[in-house]
């Protein structure tokens, strides 16, 4: 890339073109400076094409996680509809309890026993837990928890390359500072 760095855009390209266009036997007639540089242009080149691909392979594999993981949290949420609406239920019932006893000037945890009982709300209380847990998750978390690919691969990954962009706040390099927190 230095090298490419001294030749004008221009040149560079016609040099690409040129290195794509000429057949083995045709370059042979070149003279070796000529040679070198169509060659060194074209493995500059192809480590770039390579680099890009490799980028855009691993935005797709992260991409195709995040959704799994992202369609096997709405899943859970789907799975767990009774259970939201059970602990619903229960704060409904609760409220009702308290603005009762607010209304009647009565004790509220008197009124809240007997109204819901106690002993309900603290069994509930690590079912809500889970369910505040779960719905908090980042989905880009659990796939990098769930999916191997991820652990074996995102590392070596993203050490390998530099991020930039030009937006202040992007959410792509969040992304990836999570990746590598991870």
């Amino acid at each position: 890339p230095k090298f490419q760095a001294r030749i004008s855009s221009g040149r560079w390209d016609q040099m690409i073109r040129e290195g794509n266009a000429t057949p083995a036997w045709l370059a042979n007639d070149f003279n070796a400076s000529r040679r070198h540089a169509l060659i060194v242009a074209q493995a500059i080149k192809l480590g770039q094409n390579l680099t890009d691909d490799a980028v855009t392979m691993f935005i797709k594999l992260m991409g195709r996680l995040f959704s799994q993981a992202n369609s096997r949290k709405k899943q859970r949420h789907m799975e767990g509809r009774t259970d939201t609406a059970k602990a619903l239920r229960m704060f409904l019932d609760t409220i009702t309890a308290l603005q009762s006893a607010n209304d009647y000037g009565r004790n509220a945890l008197e009124v809240l026993d007997q109204e819901v009982g106690w002993h309900r709300l603290l069994r509930m209380k690590p079912e809500l837990e889970s369910m505040v847990e779960v719905n908090e998750a980042s989905p880009l978390t659990v796939a990098a928890e769930q999916y191997a690919t991820v652990n074996k691969y995102a590392g070596v990954f993203l050490q390998a390359f530099t991020f930039r962009s030009a937006r202040r706040y992007d959410p792509l390099l969040a992304a990836v500072g999570m990746l590598k927190r991870l």
